[in-house]
């Protein structure tokens, strides 16, 4: 049996790693922001700060997906 041979990171990988970090501090950042102001603001803006903190999860969450993910070399052998 072929082992599958997995090249290095390539460089938009790491660049969407640093950005889904940057995501989920962002994130954590909008939780906090939150719950400091959450008896200070009305509905709309707590509904408003919520949003933004969840878009900015879920991109951390994608851009992680596709950082971490092991591509490997598909081009056929040559003979």
């Amino acid at each position: 049996m072929e082992t599958v041979k997995h090249l290095p990171k390539h460089l938009w990988q790491k660049i969407m790693s640093v950005i889904a970090k940057i995501s989920f501090a962002c994130a954590a950042i909008g939780v906090v922001i939150t719950l400091i102001y959450a008896d200070d603001v009305t509905e709309e803006y707590k509904a408003a700060m919520g949003a933004i903190t969840f878009i900015c999860f879920a991109i951390g969450i994608v851009l992680k997906a596709m950082g971490d993910t092991s591509i490997p070399n598909l081009k056929p052998k040559k003979d």
